[in-house]
């Protein structure tokens, strides 16, 4: 009884939190994200049989953005985020240009951001994360973020097709060759801006 009454004093206290809006001059952020996809790894037909492999990519990292508050609603800077996935030894090394609008509505402070720019791992190609939120207030100049987006992510992939010869028992693989895919990552934010 005592852990219901503790969260929900927790969450009477977040939800009557409201953040000031930012002040014109610079700004920065600072956050810790977590993103994560689901995949086909492998397709396979042959002599009557087929089947598929879906494999969860899970990825974490840090990002910070720098750059200029316009006024009290809009911001513009750039950034750089670096994301690891374990499992497979993979980075996403995204550099990217950030607009982010910080509304005010009563006391809620929600935001919007979008980040369009680079992926500098895995080949390259285009990186382009939108991204809504929450803005809670922590002291005079700085905030915490919370938010949920969408990141697409352009990356090089060299491609494989497999044959299955089941008379002599012979699995032969051949390069097909490179080709770009964009793949979706559900993304969750949380960090401070100052």
């Amino acid at each position: 009884m005592k852990r219901i009454f503790f969260i929900a004093s927790l969450l009477i206290v977040a939800l009557n939190c409201f953040a000031r809006q930012p002040k014109r001059g610079y700004r920065g952020f600072l956050e810790w994200s977590s993103s994560v996809r689901s995949e086909e790894i492998a397709n396979w037909t042959g002599n009557g049989f087929s089947g598929s492999y879906h494999e969860s990519f899970f990825f974490t990292g840090a990002s910070t953005s720098h750059g200029y508050q316009i006024d009290q609603m809009f911001f513009v800077g750039a950034g750089l985020g670096m994301e690891y996935n374990k499992t497979w030894d993979v980075w996403l090394v995204p550099l990217y240009a950030q607009g982010r609008l910080d509304l005010q509505l009563g006391k809620f402070t929600p935001y919007a951001d979008l980040r369009l720019g680079y992926n500098l791992s895995q080949g390259g190609g285009v990186y382009f994360s939108p991204t809504v939120g929450y803005r809670f207030n922590w002291g005079r100049k700085m905030g915490v973020n919370v938010g949920l987006g969408l990141s697409l992510i352009d990356y090089k992939i060299d491609k494989y097709d497999g044959t299955l010869d089941f008379d002599n028992g012979i699995y032969e693989i051949s390069y097909i060759g490179t080709y770009h895919k964009v793949k979706p990552y559900f993304s969750f934010r949380i960090g401070i801006d100052f």
